[in-house]
């Protein structure tokens, strides 16, 4: 097989670099602003999207993480009472503590602030249509046309669903 060529490594190395450098910042800046790591405020937020409540397993999967890395993560945050586990007949359920609600409350303004000061204003419309475009042919996931709600013109609103960090 052939070695990439400079400018595939050039395509290679900015993809990994963009989502690095970009979540770096926004978790640096959440950090400072409320004490709260990029993977807590991930927690939180999952949970409060789920009603407060999630199964450990479908929490360590929606983050990508081993069940074994979601456990320490999980005991951290039981330590800071911003979550508690509870065992059940069919695993283990985590749940948003009022004190995690709160973090999460002190952690969005910071969080959409961050995400628009080192990506979203960084971008026009063109390039968010594009990033979307290229996010949705790389991770096989659809984009769907819709029309933005100030402008009437067509957007692309991508299908994945990650929640946000």
């Amino acid at each position: 097989m052939n070695p990439l060529s400079s400018d595939d490594l050039a395509v290679w190395h900015a993809c990994k670099t963009l989502g690095m450098v970009v979540t770096r910042r926004v978790v640096t800046d959440i950090t400072a602003g409320t004490g709260l790591s990029g993977a807590d405020y991930g927690v939180i937020y999952r949970l409060e999207a789920h009603g407060g409540s999630m199964g450990q397993q479908a929490l360590a999967d929606s983050m990508h993480l081993t069940k074994g890395a979601m456990s320490h993560q999980l005991t951290r945050m039981t330590e800071r009472r911003l979550v508690q586990r509870e065992k059940g007949p069919t695993g283990t359920n985590v749940e948003l503590t009022e004190h995690g609600r709160a973090m999460l409350h002190q952690a969005r303004p910071v969080h959409a602030k961050a995400v628009r000061e080192h990506l979203l204003d960084r971008l026009s419309p063109q390039d968010r249509h594009a990033l979307l475009r290229i996010a949705a042919l790389l991770t096989g996931r659809q984009t769907e046309q819709a029309s933005t709600p100030h402008t009437g013109e067509a957007a692309t609103t991508s299908l994945i669903r990650a929640p946000a960090q």
